[in-house]
């Protein structure tokens, strides 16, 4: 295992906190445009858009944070650092996303019920400055969402940007042809295309916090790979799992025929798992072959 590397890869954790302090910024700005076009229009689906734009501040506060959090160094209370936080923090994001769709999906249907024109104009001027203002964001953003409290701020931004993009459609055919319902298709438009995103980097997040093997990793494979090392006769206690993003761990009970150089076997084994599956985090117990193997069934 690489003494430097988990210190390493808390520093790339905390590395976006600039960006995401920017994009924090243009949050700001762009929900106080929807605040006052909304007041003045009356339009659902800018209401919409600036009740998701204050859960963007929420958001991007909490992902700022949890940066901030996981850029702070390993203790010997906390051994692996606190790269976890970003994970908790896209956990509370995506559920603050998918509780407003559902509020706005359920405002959508109440129009389709009552159906109210909404004024136009602002409306139209509000969407603008809104998807400038998202756009520039999500620029910004591109790059830097691996990670999950980037990646939950990413999808912030890219769902204003959506909802930008459908408030001023609604808008121009409100404008075009006085249709009523436009405004509230916008608003489930804005629902269906960002909810279900949230519950992906919820699932993810989860997938993380459940301590599931990684994703695109296979343990047979693994397994396979540590009993070709020659004087390796067995494998047991094999686990792998992530702290965060991008950091994944295993570890492994290599078991040693008669008369095996125990330290070959460990160096060999340590450089196939990082060569071979991007694993540079192994904690790796060689064993002799007259040692009782353990269960395997968690495996």
């Amino acid at each position: 295992m690489n003494p430097n590397a988990p210190r390493a890869r808390v520093t790339s954790v905390g590395s976006n906190r600039r960006h995401l302090a920017i994009v924090l910024g243009v949050a700001l700005v762009a929900l106080g445009v929807d605040v006052i076009a909304a007041w003045l229009s009356g339009s659902l689906a800018l209401i919409a858009d600036a009740a998701h734009r204050v859960t963007d501040v929420i958001g991007i506060s909490i992902a700022f944070g949890a940066a901030t959090i996981a850029a702070r160094p390993a203790t010997h209370h906390r051994s692996f650092g606190h790269a976890r936080a970003e994970v908790i923090s896209a956990c509370v994001n995506a559920g603050l996303l998918v509780a407003l769709g559902i509020f706005i999906a359920y405002e959508a249907l109440l129009r389709f019920i009552t159906p109210e024109a909404p004024e136009p104009g602002p409306m139209l001027v509000a969407a603008v400055i809104g998807l400038l203002g998202s756009g520039t964001a999500a620029l910004i953003m591109r790059s830097e969402h691996s990670g999950f409290a980037a990646r939950g701020a990413f999808l912030d931004v890219l769902g204003d940007a959506i909802g930008s993009i459908a408030a001023i459609v609604a808008a121009l055919l409100v404008i075009a042809t006085g249709w009523e319902l436009a405004d509230a298709v916008a608003s489930l438009a804005i629902v269906f295309l960002v909810v279900p995103r949230a519950l992906l980097l919820l699932r993810d997040a989860m997938f993380v916090l459940m301590e599931s093997t990684p994703r695109g990793l296979s343990l047979q494979a693994v397994r396979e790979r540590i009993l070709a090392v020659p004087g390796v006769v067995g494998v047991h206690d094999l686990h792998a799992w992530q702290i965060t993003a991008g950091f994944p761990m295993i570890t492994a009970h290599v078991i040693a025929a008669d008369g095996a150089d125990h330290h070959r076997i460990l160096h060999e084994v340590d450089t196939c798992l990082g060569e071979d599956f991007d694993l540079g985090h192994s904690t790796i117990q060689v064993e002799h072959v007259s040692r009782p193997m353990e269960s395997d069934a968690h495996a």
